[in-house]
């Protein structure tokens, strides 16, 4: 589960103070402009992010602190297998299409809101030269 923030530090002690729970990696994309905590909750991350980009995460936020953004699901297979028909692949907190994958450490990683299901969501495939 991936949670658009404004300030990543705050809503990082809030998290960890009123759940008690632990950083489990952090992660930053400066050619993004984002940067991220992963929380470690049970078997599960959170994801709080934010974009470093004051427009691009105004518009996102709506004016709002924070906001759910994205669901997180990772595959085996290649981007390839996926039925993507009639979806826009766009990147992190924002609404234009991208013409490729993101590609982050081994994997690729798409955004995008499938027709009929109706959430945004984080396709993350490994890349063509991951064993």
């Amino acid at each position: 589960m991936g949670i658009l923030v404004r300030d990543l530090e705050l809503a990082t002690t809030r998290w960890q103070s009123r759940f008690n729970v632990s950083i489990a990696h952090t992660f930053e994309a400066p050619s993004l402009a984002i940067r991220a905590t992963f929380l470690a909750i049970a078997s599960a991350n959170v994801e709080l992010y934010t974009i470093d980009d004051p427009d691009v995460l105004d518009l996102a936020l709506c004016g709002a602190s924070a906001k759910l953004d994205h669901i997180a699901l990772r595959f085996d297979g290649n981007a390839s297998e996926l039925d993507l028909a009639g979806c826009t692949i766009r990147g992190p907190g924002r609404p234009d299409p991208i013409g490729a994958p993101f590609l982050i450490a081994d994997s690729e990683h798409v955004w995008t809101e499938p027709p009929g299901i109706d959430i945004l969501l984080q396709l993350i495939t490994p890349t063509e030269s991951t064993p």
